[in-house]
């Protein structure tokens, strides 16, 4: 395998002591799959320092890798610095974890007690023996034994004072130590804050206490309210009754009122039929003045077409339509008109498709044969505003509309 395929990978256990390292494919496996292979070493790793039985299980820890990428990123995304995940146990593991130590730090505390007094015994044996040897030099070597009586422990044999086993604890087991006085004061300041609370507590039952001796002779006050409310509701069922009394008479006169009631209504249901009846013969007489109307229209437009005749011919100086048009087909008579109208420059002249219309027999004309040749202003304007507005007719009946009233628009 070579070294440009693989990665770094390091597990690193809470307390930052036990630390894990080796090397993975970046192309084969996940950072989820590389945090999950370094957790299992980890947790055994753990479970050989700590002793733990049954093992460490790797689901009983948490994990937080760097650097900040995703899960399901291949590895490789972390070089050229590797990935570094560290692992915490969670509440059930450490809770283990500290039972453990405990129950070691009582063992190590029990074998400090007892090669202890076996050293407290060897020293005793030994100042014993020291007193009972025989003073038989000087007054100066018995000042000097006697020294040495007093204090034993100086005069002890060098080699047996360094045979005492020497305590070491082991570091984790320290820090255990440590964190467990640090919760302990922790505990001491909450007990004072709950002491201080429960002060406050007792101060403020003291006065809920207060406050229901007010209460209670409040309730006391309604009491008597309520006495006197009572007695006024019974002089208030008095009248009550007497207002009931009143409205029975008056139920009497709404039966009345309603009676009256229901006959304005028969009459105002004949009224309506009326207005119906009203309403469809005027809508009859609509319909009828609308008809009338359209009698009307033919005539008016004829009307309309005659007037421009009478035009035509007052521009060109004939008498008559018939003495105009003599032996000339329509298309010759409109020509003619056309021409003449434009060589003497008359106002608003109508187009050659209106001078063609006004020529020929159309059905204007023939509609309007039967009317009058009569009509005002405004019904002649009606009459052309009838027609169609994108039809050649309505075209060419405004264009001679203008033309016979001078200008006049529609």
């Amino acid at each position: 395998m070579s070294s440009e395929s693989t990665v770094a990978v390091t597990a690193i256990w809470t307390d930052d002591q036990n630390t894990i390292k080796g090397d993975l494919l970046g192309s084969s496996n996940t950072v989820a799959m590389a945090v999950g292979i370094l957790g299992n070493h980890i947790s055994k790793h753990m479970t050989k320092v700590y002793g733990l039985d049954p093992p460490l299980n790797p689901l009983a820890m948490r994990a937080k890798y760097f650097p900040d990428v995703q899960p399901s990123d291949m590895l490789n995304v972390c070089r050229p610095n590797g990935l570094t995940a560290i692992f915490s146990p969670n509440v059930e593991t450490n809770r283990r974890i500290k039972t453990q130590l405990a129950q070691k730090a009582q063992a190590n505390q029990i074998s400090v007690e007892t090669n202890t007094a076996l050293a407290t015994n060897t020293a005793t044996t030994s100042q014993s023996s020291t007193q009972a040897a025989p003073s038989r030099r000087s007054r100066r070597s018995k000042k000097r034994n006697a020294a040495s009586a007093a204090n034993p422990v100086s005069t002890a044999n060098p080699a047996s004072t360094s045979n005492l086993p020497q305590v070491t604890m082991d570091v984790q087991l320290k820090e255990m130590l440590a964190s467990m006085q640090n919760e302990i004061v922790e505990m001491r300041g909450k007990n004072d804050r709950i002491l201080n609370e429960n002060g406050s507590m007792r101060n403020e039952i003291e006065s809920i206490r207060n406050k229901n001796e007010s209460i209670l002779n409040e309730n006391e006050s309604i009491r008597n309210k309520n006495e006197r409310i009572l007695n006024e509701n019974g002089s208030m069922r008095n009248e009550i009754e007497r207002i009931l009394n009143e409205n029975g008479s008056m139920r009497n006169e709404i039966e009345r009122i309603s009676n009256e009631n229901e006959s304005i209504n028969n009459d105002l249901a004949s009224v309506r039929n009326d207005l119906n009846a009203a309403r469809v013969k005027h809508s009859q007489d609509v319909e009828a003045l609308k008809e009338i109307t359209m009698l009307l229209v033919p005539l008016h437009l004829r009307v309309l077409l005659d007037l421009a005749r009478k035009k035509v011919l007052e521009h060109l100086g004939h008498e008559t339509w018939e003495d105009l048009r003599a032996s000339r087909s329509v298309y010759q008579l409109a020509d003619t008109i056309c021409n003449d109208l434009k060589q003497k420059g008359v106002s608003y002249p109508p187009s050659s498709e209106s001078i063609f219309f006004l020529c020929s027999y159309n059905n204007i004309r023939r509609a309007g044969n039967t009317a009058a040749h009569s009509a005002k202003e405004d019904d002649v304007r009606h009459a052309v505003l009838t027609q169609s507005l994108e039809s050649r007719d309505r075209r060419c009946l405004e264009s001679l509309f203008t033309y016979a009233y001078n200008g006049v628009p529609v």
